[in-house]
């Protein structure tokens, strides 16, 4: 076999690459000249380029404002969305023009220029009595009103305080949560709600809350006291928040009950049947200690007339005094018609009496 010869062509095609001459490459620079006339029409260009977009932008802003003043125009200068109708709706006796005087709102007004929140937080802010208000406006020209008043359960007052002026015009009232607020017209409709006599008086002012436990205590005793008497003449008079652990409540028949701070549903229940029973024993309930739950402390008194309001003797006179002439006249007219004379009899007199005449 030939030997084959090594193939010399790859280290020719070598070599021959070697020798070649390389080629040139070409580079270019972006060079502006800034020369007088090249800056110059740049300038322009630039300018006339803002003046079209100024004037684009000015042409717009023309476009808006008109748009905008037309529209407010229609709608707030209009007449046909002036305020004509008010309805006015509450579930207490708050009157109308009061409300809408604290509200700033009046007749005629633009509905649509009229703030609602803000104649909503004038209202609650100015009138305490006030526990929620409802303001819905309606197109195009009536505003809706709905307010819902605090309802009462006992009158706050102080032990300075005498109790004639407990329930007056302008005393102050709790609701159920113990915001106070004044007492409005017609007062007589509050009369029999029972007094909380605290010493915190002093420092309340119309819309704050109370929120010692002595006073939510005695409005929760004053809420279910009602709703257990409610078909009973028995009414809760005042409530006198003296420690820190009981409040002393004094009824209409003069009795003095002592309520604790817990569990207040199972002591009115037990005070109603203390009251059921001394009615049936025929005696007046004078004291009762509801905070113990067993063996409750309880003090009867005899349904008897006080002595400092025992009737006294009528004093005679000599105009009503008896004349004995009269006296014999008529006994000889009765022993004429053959009739008896009735004689009234003394009636008894109670020893107890007897011993203070």
């Amino acid at each position: 076999m030939k030997k084959r010869r090594p193939s010399s062509t790859k280290n020719r095609s070598r070599t021959g690459s070697k020798n070649k001459p390389k080629r040139s490459r070409r580079q270019s620079l972006n060079v502006r000249v800034n020369s007088k006339k090249s800056v110059s029409v740049r300038r322009k260009i630039f300018l006339v380029k803002f003046l079209k977009w100024g004037v684009v932008t000015a042409i717009l802003c023309v476009v808006l404002l008109g748009v905008y003043r037309g529209v407010d125009r229609f709608l707030f200068e209009s007449p046909k969305f002036s305020l004509t109708e008010i309805k006015y709706q509450t579930d207490g006796a708050l009157p109308e023009a009061r409300v809408l005087k604290n509200s700033g709102i009046v007749l005629g007004d633009n509905i649509l220029r009229i703030n609602i929140k803000d104649a909503r937080q004038r209202i609650l802010s100015e009138l305490p009595m006030i526990q929620d208000a409802e303001i819905i406006r309606k197109m195009p020209g009536s505003l809706s009103i709905k307010i819902s008043e605090r309802t009462p359960i006992a009158w706050l007052s102080g032990p300075e305080i005498s109790e004639n002026n407990f329930r007056i015009l302008g005393g102050l009232l709790l609701d159920r949560s113990g915001t106070a607020f004044k007492a409005e017209e017609p007062v007589m409709r509050f009369e029999n709600y029972p007094v909380i006599i605290t010493s915190e008086f002093r420092d309340v002012t119309p819309g704050k809350k109370l929120n010692t436990i002595a006073v939510q205590r005695g409005l929760d005793i004053a809420l279910q006291f009602s709703e257990y008497f409610s078909d009973s003449p028995v009414m809760l008079r005042s409530l006198h928040s003296k420690n820190d652990f009981s409040i002393i409540g004094y009824l209409n028949t003069g009795a003095e009950i002592t309520f604790g701070f817990d569990d207040i549903s199972r002591q009115i229940s037990d005070l109603k049947l203390l009251l059921a029973e001394a009615t049936r024993r025929g005696k007046v309930l004078a004291e009762a200690n509801v905070m113990v739950k067993k063996n409750t402390p309880v003090k009867f008194a005899n349904n008897f007339v006080s002595d400092s309001v025992a009737p006294r003797a009528v004093p005679v006179t000599r105009r009503t005094a008896p004349n004995p002439q009269e006296g014999e006249k008529k006994l000889k007219f009765f022993k004429k018609i053959k009739k008896p004379l009735q004689i009234p009899k003394a009636l008894p007199v109670d020893s107890e009496l007897e011993g203070h005449d």
